[in-house]
């Protein structure tokens, strides 16, 4: 029973802060992934699907205390690199980089070990301008990292109350060894900590994808949580009865440890798998 116990994700309440303010964001984006998070799990039905194993960095009150923490010193390494090489980062309409998106979608065949989807390899259109939100903890921001005028990286981050979600989150295949995702990273924290008080940020489910995007993950603060969703401040509710919830809670697998042998290993397969398919096409 102690091992299960000890094995078991740390837990953590988040709140959507629904309808906090008149703003329609208010209620419209907490009611949209409220009821995505909490619908139940396709194979564990007794709790959410973003409910076991979220990917969460919990955020201290300001930036330079999670830059002098829990960033990490690789981070920082990364960072400092990607700037000195002379990358910029900024708060982005997706209009005026359509062509580079769709060449940062194209730059790989595949990621995390997946080929990319059709979506992903046509050309985006107009995007439209983003609403005129009134309340900064509700709201779609989107950011990017640029070299020479080109966009290079981007992500669309959902600011939903408590928490702040990276939705779609991709660089450009050229640049990745450049530190460009930890710039982004990091630099959106630090533009939506103060702006929106953002307690906690989320990147999808901590076992999804690769061992190197977990390690990549891992080394910028983000562990795995499980998360009990409300909508405002009321009692969340966990959908496990209270008999069966600490076997419900174990996560379904303890992962091995990552080491640069593994990661070197998993991307020498990927790239054994993308010039097979190079020499078959």
């Amino acid at each position: 029973m102690a091992d299960a116990v000890e094995e078991r994700d740390p837990e953590l309440t988040i709140s959507f802060l629904r309808a906090d303010t008149p703003d329609p964001a208010c209620t419209d984006l907490a009611d949209q992934f409220y009821d995505k998070f909490t619908a139940p799990h396709p194979r564990h039905p007794e709790y959410g699907a973003y409910q076991n194993g979220c990917s969460i960095l919990v955020l201290p009150a300001t930036f330079e205390e999670y830059w002098d923490g829990a960033a990490g010193y690789g981070t920082r390494r990364k960072v400092r690199k990607a700037l000195k090489e002379g990358y910029t980062f900024e708060f982005i309409d997706r209009d005026r980089y359509l062509d580079d998106i769709h060449a940062i979608n194209t730059s790989l065949p595949e990621r995390q070990g997946r080929e990319m989807t059709e979506g992903y390899r046509h050309k985006p259109g107009p995007y439209g301008p983003l609403p005129a939100y009134t309340c900064p903890r509700h709201q779609v921001r989107t950011y990017g990292v640029l070299k020479d005028g080109h966009l290079v990286a981007y992500t669309w981050l959902y600011q939903m109350g408590e928490m702040c979600l990276f939705s779609t989150i991709l660089g450009h295949g050229d640049h990745l060894n450049a530190g460009v995702m930890y710039l982004l990273i990091a630099e959106t924290l630090k533009d939506i900590i103060p702006v929106a008080g953002t307690k906690y940020a989320m990147y999808n489910m901590h076992q999804s994808g690769t061992e190197g995007l977990r390690f990549f993950k891992e080394q910028m603060g983000f562990r795995s949580f499980w998360v009990d969703w409300q909508l405002a401040d009321e009692p969340p509710v966990t959908r496990i009865p209270p008999d069966v919830a600490p076997a419900a809670r174990k996560p379904a697998h303890k992962p091995a440890p990552l080491t640069v042998g593994r990661i070197v290993r998993g991307v020498g397969r990927r790239a054994r798998r993308i010039l097979e398919r190079s020499r078959q096409g």
